[in-house]
């Protein structure tokens, strides 16, 4: 599921001060030769050729003439009553550099004249500097809701950060029916098509922009339904985790259970059970990989890779020449000789390397990738849900989707780390590289945390591969902090594929939701939240929800109530029987042969 962006324009014209956070600059303190940065005495700053460009690494390169505290702001003639600052800290005398994105809270600054500013004690240095045009990108992209036919064009809503080449690639069931070029201007507009001579079905669009300069943004994916009844179809296909898969095996077990969220006892069976691991008997075991052949040899070429220790297999036949075959997604990363990223494979792996791990048997979770939940069940029962971010693949990232399969979180835990300027805290490794662990934050100028980049995303795609959890307490007081707080050996991940054709019911209209009626602003899953401490709830329900004056309530981000019908349906179009559930991986894949 893509984020559809919402951004605010004007930019900063009633805003009276901006302070970015200090996690966005990234100090390099190696020295670095300077030409037209006079550092004699004075502090001095060296501003990027060619102006910043929202979107993009602008390197700006600083000398501190003595010890102590500085600050770096950027100011502009009418965008600004006071200024911005990009950088207030502490340092030793010497040479800097920092990057910066040009950007605030995601959004691209204004085009225009603007005056860098480092000032250090009652000395400072002021500079010029040209905001360009932004990276291209493409934003608020929007489909019609309706099902369309050969004798009813669409258009495709967008919201363009430059001018340049809009390129729509049109696909289905992985083929690419159709690509259109066409040129246009910065700002909001839309593009038409018609579906004549189209048969109809499922098509995924592929859009992306390019600048004159030859630079392309990231595809954007979109889905329309051509010549097909408004309602989705509802799911007939039973959903197991190996759905697709030669090998169904008739005895209960993670990879044949069906993928349904309301079957406590099978969920709890499944988190119990014992599982299949590989193990190298090496100190680095969690991070080592084996290739799965496709034969059973080590000569045999790979069809995947599996991860050590934490990373349960299927084991469909033992042989008596010393392997096994088994069945589980590959988990490729980018550095994998096999690129085969997140595909059900089955081949072959020495049998000396198999053995048999028993899980936690009082906590276990699963992760839905369709929904984007972390359902987290304890003592034989779901106990609470949480939002979640996995892993948003793109053509150049392939192998940034979240591998689906049976996973075993590892401890000791990993703890906090950092990525590129992000920090994830309460990090518990499951699959070599990736992690469960907190949404993660940048870190203000006044060391405060700013959550405010990624928290947003959650309940869509949008990590690296790991699984970013929810931070807000749910009512129950769950959030990433609990299960840490509560973590044990081995606990259970099963983290589930979002199949095509796998569809999100309804809740019921009778389903009890709540709000505040004095001014409240958002809908809730009970009537007491963290998110309104000392409040207590009104009730409505489901079926109401839109009819005034519910229709304009968002969705609490603390104690996750349902879904909205719409929101429902968007997602189940995007599932709907007869697509491609994951184009970007598919022609990444078919670029590989």
């Amino acid at each position: 599921m893509n984020r559809n962006l919402t951004h605010s324009r004007p930019l900063f014209c009633c805003l009276t001060c901006l302070v970015l956070a200090l996690a966005n600059f990234l100090p390099i303190l190696a020295p670095r030769a300077l030409t037209s940065v006079e550092a004699e005495g004075v502090p001095s700053l060296l501003v990027p050729e060619g102006g910043i460009r929202p979107g993009t690494e602008n390197e700006i390169t600083f000398f501190l003439p003595e010890d102590g505290s500085y600050t770096i702001t950027l100011r502009g003639d009418a965008l600004f009553e006071a200024d911005m600052t990009l950088q207030d800290s502490e340092a030793p005398a010497g040479l800097y550099t920092l990057t910066y994105d040009g950007l605030v809270q995601g959004t691209p600054l204004d085009a225009g004249e603007y005056v860098q500013s480092l000032h250090q004690g009652d000395l400072a240095a002021e500079f010029p500097v040209r905001v360009t045009l932004p990276a291209p990108d493409l934003l608020d992209l929007a489909v019609p809701q309706h099902a369309l036919s050969e004798s009813s064009p669409w258009e495709l809503g967008y919201y363009a950060t430059c001018p340049g080449t809009l390129q729509v690639q049109i696909t289905r069931n992985g083929a690419t029916v159709n690509t259109i070029r066409e040129e246009i201007s910065a700002g909001e507009g839309t593009f038409s098509w018609d579906a004549e001579g189209m048969p109809g079905g499922l098509y995924t669009l592929l859009v992306s922009l390019e600048d004159e300069s030859g630079l392309t943004s990231d595809a954007r994916r979109v889905m329309v339904d051509v010549a097909r009844d408004t309602d989705i179809p509802l799911q007939t296909t039973v959903f197991t985790p190996t759905y697709g898969s030669p090998y169904q095996d008739e005895e209960f077990s993670y990879w044949t259970m069906p993928m349904d969220i309301t079957d406590e006892e099978a969920i709890w069976k499944a988190i119990t059970e014992p599982v299949t691991v590989l193990d190298t008997g090496k100190k680095n075991a969690q991070k080592t990989q084996i290739t799965i052949r496709s034969e059973p040899s080590l000569d045999a070429p790979g069809v995947g890779v599996v991860t050590c220790i934490s990373q349960a297999v299927h084991v469909l036949e033992t042989l008596d020449n010393g392997w096994t075959k088994i069945e589980c997604y590959s988990s490729s990363f980018f550095d994998s000789k096999v690129k085969a990223w997140n595909m059900l494979v089955q081949g072959y792996v020495e049998t000396k390397y198999l053995k048999t791990t028993v899980p936690s048997q009082k906590i276990g979770m699963v992760i839905d990738k369709l929904t984007q939940r972390l359902y987290l069940f304890r003592d034989g029962h779901l106990y609470d849900t949480l939002m979640v971010s996995t892993g948003l693949a793109n053509a150049r990232q392939p192998y940034n989707e979240t591998r689906s399969g049976e996973f075993l979180l590892l401890l000791p835990a990993v703890g906090e780390f950092r990525s590129d300027d992000l920090y994830c805290s309460m990090a518990i490794r499951f699959n070599s590289g990736d992690m469960l662990h907190e949404v993660p934050h940048l870190i203000n100028w006044d060391g405060t945390y700013n959550y405010g980049k990624t928290e947003a995303a959650l309940g869509e795609r949008a990590s690296h591969g790991c699984i970013r959890v929810q931070r807000h307490k749910t009512s129950l007081g769950t959030n990433m902090k609990w299960i840490w707080n509560h973590k044990e050996k081995n606990m259970k991940l099963l983290i589930w594929e979002d199949w095509q054709g796998r569809q999100i019911s309804y809740p019921s209209d009778d389903t009890t939701v709540y709000y505040n009626p004095k001014n409240g602003k958002s809908y809730h899953a009970s009537e007491t939240c963290y998110s309104a401490t000392g409040k207590t709830f009104t009730p409505f329900t489901y079926g109401e929800l839109e009819d005034e004056p519910y229709a304009s309530l968002t969705r609490c981000d603390y104690c996750n109530p349902p879904l909205r019908k719409g929101e429902i349906d968007s997602i189940n179009l995007l599932h709907a029987p007869g697509g491609d559930h994951d184009p970007i991986l598919t022609e990444a894949r078919e670029a590989l042969k």
